[in-house]
């Protein structure tokens, strides 16, 4: 630091084109590269209100669902894995319609994007049938968990 200044200087050792050993400014070649590297969201995030991204942001929204679908596609490929024909589950608050919330049921059948489950006891419309849901809508009971059977 220069006396009588407050501003630091970063100096990093390199080597230039002849192998001779050269300091170089790290701020000076990157600005605010402290900032920039602890912070990425800011990168994208900064320069949408300023509008220096006005003629991507349709594809940059379209990337970013893309990228909500597989994320929602790997947690539903995770919740089908670690289940099997005869677990029993409980519906979340994600399930619609709502009075199926906290409903017991016994899976049936598993495939590759939903479940087959039988309901403990009806509710509602729901009879004595299967019934087929998305994954992501109930949570696997415990083995160890002791809930009477009606």
């Amino acid at each position: 630091m220069l006396a009588g200044t407050s501003t630091s200087i970063t100096l990093v050792p390199m080597h230039d084109l002849a192998g001779e050993r050269a300091f170089v400014d790290v701020d000076a070649v990157v600005p605010d590269a402290g900032s920039r590297f602890e912070d990425p969201e800011r990168q994208l995030l900064d320069p949408i209100p300023a509008r220096e991204l006005d003629e991507h942001l349709v594809a940059i929204a379209a990337a970013v669902h893309a990228r909500g679908q597989l994320l929602h596609m790997v947690r539903s490929a995770r919740a089908i894995a670690e289940l099997c024909v005869g677990d029993t589950v409980m519906f979340t608050n994600r399930i619609r319609p709502r009075y199926l919330e906290h409903q017991l049921a016994e899976v049936t059948e598993v495939d590759d994007r939903t479940l087959t489950i039988r309901l403990w006891r009806p509710v509602g419309r729901f009879g004595e049938h299967e019934l087929r849901c998305p994954p992501l809508e109930r949570r696997k009971v415990d083995r160890g968990t002791s809930i009477p059977r009606p």
